[in-house]
This record gives structure tokens, sequence and C-alpha cells, in this order.
């Protein structure tokens, strides 16, 4: 989430700015003449300038020498396309639906970056339990709720999907805790473990879940002893125990204010793949890093291809594995969409494939992939699109629902029994959750008209309630949700 004083800056300028959608021959142009090859470095300037002189004078350089890669590029994409595109699979409509709704909250007037308090002040996170099945007479109603039982700042990611028979990983970024909940009884969640602190490193941020039931952890912040304070990754045991922690920071680029943010692992060629985000309105370098997951190792930092005068690279914000485990597509913050290829080898490439239109579509921020589709929050276009991946190289927009003007989507978590997908709002929005449907063969968009509060006119559920199971909150946000064991 990008603080938002930085969001309103920058759509300032970019109201200077108004981008056309690329079309496929500007696409095609554009993978050939400014995808980034890892033999070459960027100078720290383009981090932290991205559309200067440097910049320009590079961008030119890779155009003229397009002839030299194009064969080459063209058969990347090809390859990417044939790979990806005949591997996707259907979400599996013989599973039951979920039975509950998990949503990861904390005090409102707490969640910002910069950690001020207000209304909320002194009140804890807490993990909502939603009835989300179906066919239950109380289907969208607050079932439960725990809180951890320590004052909260800013309750934020969680685990993606909910890991069988183990505690779920969960954060509050600005005090740095990270929780183990354990949801074995949907309906009485406990805290099994507090992580506190992880030695030389700050601000837990994304979590992703290890085929050997580890869980892997971005930090945002090192301990402030290395210029730029470049963050990094940290190992747990499913118990909660460190095993190990890596540094982002490369000497290649030294100072690079790299703040680990985003985190997708692809243990079938053994890498992951970290994003660059700020949490406030610092400008960090727009980059991606490449690891090996097996031991951490940092393997390679990639520049996001820069294009002069244009934003659309700022704040690569996440990355998502695509169903045949060795390719990924990334999302900016400002709504540019990047094909990641060759991860396993010793030249991965990042090439732009799509771009949403601009000013409006802003805010790109936590996807999910169902089948071949890609579904995608756009908080400042108030609206959730769904992209169809049949060409990963091409990603084709085919549906999109609108909001309401004050709801900000934010985060999707896609029901694993259906083809439900729940909606969470940006902290400078309305604190509410919603729920839309994706049609597993087109790939449309409709609500759940449903899935309500009781005697509601707005769609979702709201958590801007004082009453909860477990006692009052003046003021509560939700960030992060997902879906919880199927009916049995």
């Amino acid at each position: 989430m990008i603080h938002t004083a930085a969001v309103i800056s920058h759509r300032a300028a970019l109201a200077k700015v108004v981008r056309a959608p690329a079309s496929r021959l500007q696409l095609m142009r554009l993978s050939l003449g400014n995808t980034i090859r890892s033999e070459s470095r960027d100078t720290i300037d383009s981090l932290q300038r991205p559309a200067s002189s440097a910049n320009r004078k590079r961008g030119g350089h890779m155009i003229r020498s397009a002839d030299r890669f194009r064969v080459r590029q063209a058969l990347v994409l090809l390859a990417a396309t044939m790979t990806v595109g005949c591997s996707t699979k259907q979400p599996d409509s013989a599973s039951a639906p979920a039975k509950y709704l998990f949503v990861w909250a904390g005090p409102h007037g707490a969640d910002s970056a910069a950690g001020e308090v207000h209304g909320g002040a002194g009140a804890s996170d807490f993990v909502a339990v939603i009835d989300a099945d179906p066919a239950s007479g109380t289907y969208g109603k607050v079932l439960a709720s725990k809180e951890v039982g320590i004052a909260g700042v800013m309750a934020h990611h969680t685990e993606f999907a909910l890991p069988a028979g183990r505690a779920l990983f969960a954060s509050d970024y600005m005090t740095g805790r990270i929780f183990l909940i354990d949801l074995a009884d949907p309906l009485t969640p406990r805290v099994a473990h507090r992580i506190d602190t992880v030695p030389g490193f700050r601000r837990p941020h994304s979590f992703a879940r290890l085929p050997n039931g580890n869980v892997v952890a971005s930090l945002q912040f090192g301990n402030g002893s290395l210029p730029g304070d470049p963050g990094g990754l940290a190992e747990f045991d499913p118990a909660g125990r460190l095993l190990r922690t890596a540094s982002a920071a490369d000497a290649a680029f030294a100072g690079a204010r790299i703040r680990t943010y985003g985190l997708e692992v692809l243990p079938a060629i053994d890498r992951a793949v970290t994003t660059s985000v700020p949490m406030d309105s610092e400008r960090t370098a727009d980059v991606i890093q490449i690891w090996r997951l097996s031991d951490l190792r940092l393997l390679k930092t990639i520049v996001v291809p820069p294009i002069a005068g244009d934003s659309i690279h700022y704040y690569p914000f996440e990355a998502r594995a695509l169903p045949d485990g060795r390719t990924a597509l990334l999302n900016t913050y400002y709504c540019g969409f990047y094909l990641l290829t060759g991860l396993e080898t010793g030249s991965p490439q990042v090439t732009l494939v799509h771009s949403m239109r601009e000013p409006r579509r802003v805010g790109c921020a936590v996807p999910v992939v169902a089948g071949r589709f890609w579904v995608m929050p756009v908080a400042y276009d108030h609206s959730i699109v769904s992209l169809d991946l049949a060409e990963p190289s091409h990603p084709v927009e085919v549906s999109a629902l609108r909001t309401d003007s004050t709801f900000l989507p934010h985060w999707s978590a896609l029901d694993p029994g259906g083809d439900r997908i729940a909606i969470v709002g940006q902290h400078d929005g309305e604190a509410r959750v919603v729920m839309v449907h994706l049609d597993p063969a087109t790939g449309r968009l409709s609500w759940d008209e449903r899935f309500r509060d009781a005697d509601s006119v707005p769609r979702g559920i709201s958590f801007s309630r004082q009453g909860w199971p477990h006692g009052t909150v003046a003021a509560a946000m939700p960030h992060a949700a997902l879906f919880g064991p199927a009916r049995r």
C-alpha cells in the first residue's frame, strides 16, 4: 500500500501525462526496445530519477539495438505464451465453496505508514470470521472475532492462502510484530505465537508458504547500517522459529533504496521474486530481485524498464507465478504489467506486455490468478478488472466492475473451491469487504449481491461498526482476507 500523500503527489504529476492504451504494435516495440537484460546495469541515478536523460539515452540505445535481439525476444515471448497458455487450469468446480472468510483488521485511524494513531488508539488488531457458506442462512454475517491482545498500529499482510494444519502468519507493519494465528477451529481463532523482532531487519510485510511448511517473509528495512537501508528476506519454520535471513543489498546498486515488498515463490525452479515499494512518500528503487529459494541467496537485481516521460514502471508492486510454475507476471502500482521470463537462467528478462489507461488507472494492488485470468483491484479507478492471460505476452482486459466512489479496491482473495473473489478496500477509502464472481470460462465479473450486511443498501460487509464479538472497536479497517476450509 502506497501512502496516500505519495499517491496524491504522483497523481497530480500524472495529470500532465495522459497515456493511451498501448496497441499490440506499440507493445511489441516496447518489448523489443525496453526489455531489461540482467547483464546490463542501471546507474543509481536511473533508480532515483526514472525519466532522466540517462534513462532516455539508455532507452534509445536499446531501441537502436532492437534488431540484434528481435529474433531472440520474439522466441522468448512465443515460448512463454505457448508454455503458460497450454498449462493454465480452471478452478476446481468439483470442490465445495469455502465456508468462512477470515479478515485481518486493526484500528482504522492507525492504518497508515506514518503510524499516526487517531480514534482507534490502543485498540488491538483482530481476526474477523465471516460466514462465507453460500448455503447458509447467515451468509455474510460476522460469526466470530478475536483480538491479538496487544495494541495495533497497522494490521497489514497475511499469507494469501490458508495453510493446511498450520498457523497463519499475519503482520502488524508498524509495530514490526508477526502473529501466528491458529484457525483450526474457525470460530475460535487464537494466537499461537508472536514474533516481536527479526534481528537485523525492520517492518515485516509479505509472506509466502513453502512446500515444506516453512514461511518466507519480506522485510522492508535493514538495521540502518548500510546506505539506502535495504530490506531483505527471513525464513521461519511453521512454529515461527527464525531459520535464516538475507539482505536485499546488492553491490551493483550500492545505496539504492530497496524496500522489499511483494514476494512470490516458484519452488519448481528454486526461485523467489521480490518487488520494491515504499510504504510512505519515499521515492525508492523501481527494481525486482530474484533469489535462490533454497538458501535465500540474492541472484539478480533488475530495474523495471522505464519509459521516458511516463510513470508506468513506478512501484513494482506484486508478482504472481503463472500456472507453468516458471514464468511470472508483475503489476506496478501505476498499472504496468511485465512478463518475467528466464527466471531460472543467468539472463532473466522483464518485458512490458500491457498498460492500463491513465490517469484513472492508478492503484493496481494485490491480484489473484484464477485459471487463465488475472483479477486486478484498481484503487483509484474504483474498479475491479479481469485480464485474459491465454497469451501472457498479450493480456486482454475482458471485464470490469465499477465500485462506489468511496471504495478503493486493494486486496483480492480467491475461494479455492469456487468462483468467488473477496475484495478488501484500501485504508484511505471505505472500510468494507465486497464479493464478486468470476466466470471461469469467459472471465466475466459479476457482483455477489447476497454478500452484504443485513438490511444494507451498499454491497459487502462494513467494518465501520463499533460492536464485534470480541468487544468494542471505535473504528476498524480490514486489510487482508482469505477463505477458510471448504464445507465438509
